[in-house]
């Protein structure tokens, strides 16, 4: 994805999408101004009198800082990370690149951001005067600052519909219910709920006065469009169930293209290569595939042994080379076809790369600066 007026998002805390590094964010934004937002963000969640000290810790690529916490004659000390607007992305790069961060820091966390945060036991806090801190010193922080706009957003939650109707924005289709409903395959109502919802996320906006199912809405700001949708995806997924396969191959990618491939276009009607195997025919950065990640319909995904079968394995409990998610939703399995493999939706590939983390995250940046993965409206 190529910088420019469209990314709003491209700024001094979006570490990995552009040339901006540790030492010119000291001297372009002052790690002395950063350090004092993150010392008055932690007092601002602590009873009055607690005293906090800050210092600017020595991460190469990201801002880290040594936070100590005196209450009473205890003495709390962690190290805390920046991350930016606070969408899923900025937090994710932050703990990509320095994974020994435990409170991670920024203007105002979404709620995408806190569920990841919490998901994989770190703490937050923002600028808007809430905290969720838990450490193994003792030491407990949790604020809720009740703001209109937070409960609105608390009280939207992703769906399976949602994410469809998600997809098809990032395939391109314009936001309206009647081509939402095509091109996902949900009902109308559905569609109409789940851009409706997505409009009170802050996602999508609607000129005053459009109404109807031809009426079409326009995305805020494409970078969160991203960040909310793959956030959500990575909830989803870890709800799924997961069929583990192992098989024998020399090059994975090449029994896919000469063997599974054609098994799997003779037994299922719509299946996609995801994760890292996806995103080395996409845009190259990691060279090996451990586990090649398959999603496949629900017909063939009910029936384990048939699976198995198909490609040409047997479903263990550990050892897998190949895990298998049913598709999420129709359009997950619409990316293009490379080397005579079917992939998933460029923006899926990315989702979940960054669902798994530390150098598949790496891969998940890589990706969305090479490939366009949408919106595109």
């Amino acid at each position: 994805m190529t910088p420019g007026p469209a990314r709003k998002k491209l700024h001094l805390f979006s570490y990995f999408t552009g040339p901006v590094k540790y030492e010119n964010i000291r001297s372009m934004a002052g790690i002395r101004d950063l350090t004092t937002r993150v010392r008055n963000a932690t007092s601002a969640a602590l009873p009055r009198g607690v005293r906090v000290a800050v210092e600017p810790g020595q991460a190469p690529a990201v801002p880290t800082f040594h936070v100590t916490i005196h209450a009473g004659s205890g003495e709390h000390r962690f190290l805390a990370g920046w991350a930016g607007e606070g969408w899923p992305a900025d937090v994710q790069r932050l703990t990509a690149a320095a994974s020994e961060v435990d409170v991670v820091f920024a203007r105002q966390l979404s709620r995408g951001a806190k569920d990841w945060l919490l998901a994989h036991q770190r703490g937050w806090v923002d600028e808007s005067g809430n905290a969720n801190v838990s450490l193994s010193t003792g030491l407990i922080i949790v604020r809720e600052a009740p703001t209109r706009q937070l409960t609105a957003e608390a009280a939207v939650k992703w769906t399976r519909t949602m994410l469809a109707a998600a997809e098809g924005v990032l395939t391109g289709v314009t936001p309206t219910v009647e081509a939402i409903e095509t091109v996902a395959g949900i009902s109308r109502g559905a569609s109409a709920n789940a851009l409706a919802r997505m409009e009170k996320l802050g996602l999508l906006h609607r000129s005053r006065g459009t109404r109807g199912p031809g009426s079409a809405r326009s995305v805020v700001d494409h970078d969160s469009f991203i960040d909310e949708y793959a956030a959500a995806a990575a909830i989803h997924r870890r709800s799924q169930r997961v069929i583990r396969i192992h098989r024998l191959w020399k090059d994975p990618l090449e029994a896919f293209a000469s063997e599974i491939g054609p098994a799997l276009n003779r037994s299922s009607e719509s299946w996609a290569v995801t994760g890292v195997a996806a995103s080395i025919l996409l845009a190259p950065y990691l060279s090996d595939v451990a586990v090649v990640e398959l999603y496949v319909d629900d017909d063939l995904f009910a029936n384990p042994d048939h699976l198995a079968d198909v490609l040409g394995g047997r479903v263990v409990d550990r050892g897998q080379l190949i895990e298998v998610r049913a598709l999420p939703t129709p359009l997950s399995a619409k990316g293009p076809i490379v080397s005579g493999i079917p992939l998933a939706l460029p923006a899926r590939v990315y989702a979940d790369l960054m669902a798994v983390g530390g150098r598949s995250a790496e891969a998940a940046h890589h990706l969305r600066e090479t490939v366009d993965v949408g919106p595109h409206s």
